[in-house]
């Protein structure tokens, strides 16, 4: 896999030309290519492969996929033609905005395209930058290099193949694609309109908005398609949570939201089905993930 493979630069939407090619030397790409080949494959050959939805964090012999990913024509494009890419070069003040590295092949079968790309985040500690002071190893002495770089690691975060993009790590897939429309996230409206809501006391409706993170959004967004508060009055919502050990505060019939975001962020949890009492120890638990029961 990815044997004899181009590699290649992802750089931030505003460029011109996102992805660019790396001139490198022929044992430089075999070897960056057989890394970046033995990484994919535990993402490729998976067992557990759960549909991703915002919900659930995969645990170690589990992976993540999005079906139906919508991979930039600028990427595919450049697998189907590494050599009529631009070069990525280094313009001395200038320091690139490179979001991925990334190596793939496309293969054809009965008229129809598959490509596999594997890509690794960039990170700005992987800039070898002429501003630090750059120090290797030769001979039992440090020598200063001043030449302008980047680094490359041995890890893939991500692996497109067919129509799926493949991932263990949704926060380090995000840093490679924007992944926001395959999951629900509450919009300006919809978290204004859920500070009003007759079943909730808020009493700064400004600082709530102003609080509402990517976390809290989601969970906004997902409590209003379960319908939880539409269904079920506070005084029903309040003898749900004692039923499993969770406090909340219910003032003149109105369920009443912190204003500490910590406690915040439990209540919303706990509306979104994130609070539960353990079977057998009957403790009270706090998930951050969740799946269905197939």
């Amino acid at each position: 896999m990815f044997k004899n493979s181009s590699i290649m630069v992802f750089l931030n939407d505003d460029n011109e030309n996102p992805v660019q090619l790396l001139e490198i030397d022929k044992n430089t790409q075999n070897a960056i290519c057989r890394s970046f080949a033995d990484s994919a494959t535990p993402l490729l050959t998976a067992e557990q492969v759960e549909e991703f939805d915002g919900n659930w964090k995969p645990n170690e012999d589990e992976i993540l996929s999005i079906n139906h990913f919508n991979l930039p024509d600028a990427i595919t494009n450049a697998i189907r033609n590494p050599l009529g890419l631009q070069t990525f070069a280094y313009k001395k003040g200038e320091e690139p905005d490179i979001r991925a590295v990334f190596v793939g092949e496309r293969k054809e079968t009965d008229n129809t395209e598959v490509f596999t790309i594997a890509f690794q985040r960039f990170r700005k500690e992987q800039y070898i930058s002429t501003k630090k002071f750059s120090l290797f190893y030769d001979k039992e002495t440090f020598k200063l290099e001043n030449r302008w770089g980047i680094g490359i690691t041995e890890y893939v975060d991500c692996v497109f193949v067919q129509t799926q993009l493949r991932f263990s790590s949704y926060y380090y897939a995000r840093q490679v694609f924007d992944l926001s429309e395959y999951y629900r996230s509450a919009t300006d409206s919809e978290v204004l309109n859920f500070s009003t809501l007759d079943v909730l006391s808020i009493a700064d409706k400004k600082q709530f908005n102003l609080m509402a993170d990517t976390w809290i959004r989601r969970k906004i967004a997902a409590i209003n398609d379960s319908g939880v508060l539409k269904n079920n009055n506070a005084i029903k919502i309040k003898k749900v949570a004692q039923s499993c050990g969770f406090d909340v505060l219910v003032e003149n019939k109105k369920l009443v939201m912190p204003t500490e975001k910590k406690r915040l962020k439990e209540v919303l949890g706990f509306l979104d089905d994130e609070v539960y009492k353990g079977a057998f120890s009957e403790e009270t638990y706090i998930t951050n993930s969740k799946r269905r029961v197939k």
